[in-house]
C-alpha cells in the first residue's frame, strides 16, 4: 500500500506509505523510494517501493537482492521533469483542483 489516496476532511489527498512498516511517511526527508535495478538490466520497468529511511535496510534484507534508493525529496523534481511540467504549473494546477 505505498501510494494511496486518503480522506482528510473534505479532501482526497495522496499519501505515501512505507512498504516495510506500513506506516505513513509524513515528510519527504524521512523517506526513500527504491527499485530493483536487476529488472532494468533485464529490460523490464522496475516498480517503485517506498520506505522510511529507518526501514530501508530491513526492507532490503527481507526482500533480498540489491536495491537502489533515492530520497523522496528528489521524486517531485524527477516526476515534474519527466512529465514536462514546471513547478509553477504544478502548484497552479494543484491549487485549482483544491479550490484554493
Amino acid at each position: 500500500m505505498p501510494l494511496v489516496i486518503c480522506a482528510e476532511g473534505a479532501y482526497s489527498v495522496p499519501r505515501v506509505f512505507c512498504d516495510h512498516c506500513q506506516q505513513m511517511i509524513a515528510t519527504a526527508q524521512e523517506g526513500n523510494y527504491l527499485w530493483n535495478p536487476a529488472l532494468l538490466d533485464a529490460g523490464r520497468p522496475a516498480p517503485l517501493v517506498y520506505t522510511h529511511k529507518a526501514c530501508c535496510d530491513a526492507f532490503e534484507r527481507q526482500h533480498g537482492g540489491y536495491w537502489s534508493a533515492i530520497s523522496l525529496e528528489c521524486l517531485p523534481y524527477y516526476l515534474a521533469t519527466n512529465l514536462q511540467v514546471t513547478w509553477t504549473q504544478a502548484q497552479a494546477s494543484g491549487r485549482r483542483m483544491a479550490g484554493r
